[in-house]
């Protein structure tokens, strides 16, 4: 039964992480990847794939913390990069699992850095590393709807580049 609950959730994570890249907002795509990062930290729970369960609760966290200073057009200080990279650092050494362990801190760093950004291009790009970071994690720990999802993420994430890359630079040349 858990083996089934568990699919679900991932195939529910999977659906709002691939929306999430098309959205044209920082806003929207927050929101969507904090209801996704919460089925996914549900799913590395119950698989009791705690690195990666915890990390993803850092992830909803800074999804919030993050989405009220876009809501008002802030970006946050250095001193909150920091403070949810020691975060990321503490929880990877309290949940250390071995070697393994590296992919979440790394993947994490990567959207932590990425999320602080305003830049869509930087994000999506960030987006790319962590999720090919956190796609071989779910694979090691048999997570197989979350590689999906990271998989599925590392691809919108590409397809957002290129899209939004074209209207830019179709707006590029109508400006010359």
């Amino acid at each position: 039964m858990i083996f089934w609950v568990v699919q679900i959730l991932g195939i529910v994570s999977l659906i709002f992480y691939g929306l999430s890249f098309q959205m044209r907002t920082k806003e929207n795509l927050l929101i969507m990847q904090v209801v996704s990062n919460i089925f996914a930290a549900i799913q590395y729970l119950l698989t009791m794939a705690l690195t990666g369960a915890v990390q993803t609760l850092l992830g909803v966290m800074r999804g919030i913390v993050f989405y009220f200073f876009k809501k008002r057009n802030l970006k946050p200080s250095k001193t909150v990069l920091v403070i949810f990279e020691i975060a990321i650092i503490l929880a990877s050494v309290f949940t250390w699992a071995g070697m393994i362990s590296c992919l979440p801190l790394a993947g994490m760093t990567a959207n932590l850095y990425g999320q602080w950004q305003n830049d869509m291009k930087v994000i999506r790009t960030l987006a790319v590393i962590s999720g090919i970071l956190w796609a071989v994690y779910a694979f090691y720990t048999g997570v197989y709807t979350a590689m999906l999802t990271e998989m599925l993420k590392v691809v919108s994430s590409l397809i957002g580049l290129w899209r939004f890359r074209k209207v830019s630079e179709t707006h590029e040349n109508i400006d010359r």
